[in-house]
């Protein structure tokens, strides 16, 4: 019995995974950002709840490397498996039960090959059950953002009979790229267009086929099953620029390689670094002083602020002081007076701490008036009132 029981699941996952008419899937989901800002260039059902199939995997491996970075777990920590996990349908590198392999193996084999079995062995041994690593997915799923994400599986496999279906969006889904693109060694499995898994084993190749398709293309992660459509979540960097794009429920296995890679050409035609200040440099139009000399001073910002932008995005920046409008004297130039905030439509790109370029100082009307407070006061005048 243990040996047809996988057989039956697997068959069951296949004839689920089987290819659906364009007209049987709702329509497809898509989005390009620019990765360090979030900007959106591009998108088109963005917020349209569907299952994410194996992209959810992109939250394992977020999990895990942030556990290796806190000390829960190491690399070579040696992961059994169990007869649930030998169980697993679909894509798998056929692990046997009682086996162990170090994490790093079985994280290539998720990454690379998008092996489920590989998932749930992971799963069990880290968090003890699939019951704590949904709570944990759960947790990190909502501090990234991802307000209509609601992950149950730890594959992306169709749910079972009474189980809820992994839910989330094309939007959300950029969000969880973009913690995941933060991380070097996520980068390094989903880049790698190959897997060598035992030495008798035949190569896998990675699902992303952008990785051979487009030169700068270096992650993340493909998807599919029957009721998602085919998905993929990649990223690129071009000239100093790093997009991510976001298809769910494409009706073609390799349409969605074709929309991902036309957002990603066309925003990178678009946007381009744009250096909104440069450290030890004016910044803006001179800010008023009150009562004080001069009249106006001019702002030096103090570090680099560079903003990969579009055109129509520079000319909508708005630049706001952390102080008020106009400055009080007295001051001295390069004080640390404040920082200066970049934003878009609301959004906070960036910000950048600034000084002034000059002394400020009291103007003659206001010391004279200081002076005559303190005679009638009999007090003497203030020495941290600078003379004109």
């Amino acid at each position: 019995q243990y040996i047809v029981l996988p057989v039956v699941v697997s068959l069951l996952a296949v004839l689920y995974a089987a290819p659906l008419n364009a007209q049987e899937l709702a329509p497809q989901s898509t989005i390009c950002i620019e990765a360090s800002t979030g900007i959106v260039l591009d998108e088109e059902n963005a917020d349209l709840v569907r299952p994410p199939a194996s992209m959810i995997k992109l939250i394992m491996m977020l999990l895990v490397d942030e556990g290796v970075e806190q000390g829960k777990w190491p690399y070579d920590k040696a992961i059994p498996v169990s007869l649930h996990a030998e169980k697993m349908g679909g894509t798998q590198v056929y692990l046997n039960y009682g086996e162990t392999w170090p994490l790093i193996k079985l994280m290539e084999a998720l990454s690379i090959a998008s092996a489920n079995d590989a998932a749930m062995a992971i799963s069990e041994s880290l968090w003890g059950s699939e019951e704590a690593y949904r709570a944990a997915m759960y947790e990190r799923t909502q501090s990234l953002g991802m307000t209509r994400t609601r992950f149950y599986s730890v594959h992306g496999l169709p749910p079972d009979p009474g189980e809820s279906p992994d839910q989330t969006t094309a939007r959300d889904m950029t969000r969880l790229a973009q913690a995941c693109i933060q991380r070097p060694k996520i980068m390094q499995w989903t880049g790698m267009q190959e897997l060598q898994f035992r030495p008798e084993d035949p190569l896998k190749y990675n699902t992303n086929k952008l990785l051979w398709r487009m030169p700068d293309c270096d992650g993340l992660k493909t998807g599919y099953i029957r009721a998602a459509g085919f998905c993929v979540a990649a990223t690129a960097e071009r000239n100093g620029v790093r997009l991510i794009s976001v298809v769910m429920g494409s009706p073609s296995k390799y349409g969605r390689f074709n929309r991902a890679e036309e957002m990603m050409d066309h925003g990178f035609d678009e946007v381009q670094p744009f250096q909104v200040a440069r450290a030890n440099q004016p910044f803006g139009d001179p800010v008023p002083v009150l009562d004080g000399k001069p009249a106006a001073v001019t702002l030096i910002a103090l570090e680099n602020l560079s903003l990969p932008l579009s055109d129509s995005a520079r000319e909508a920046l708005e630049y706001h002081h952390s102080f008020s409008g106009m400055l009080e004297p007295p001051l001295k130039a390069g004080t640390h007076i404040g920082t200066v905030q970049v934003q878009l439509q609301g959004q906070i790109l960036g910000e950048f701490p600034v000084t002034i370029a000059q002394d400020l100082h009291f103007d003659g009307w206001h010391l004279s008036f200081e002076k005559g407070v303190a005679k009638w006061e009999g007090l003497d005048t203030p020495q941290s009132v600078p003379a004109p």
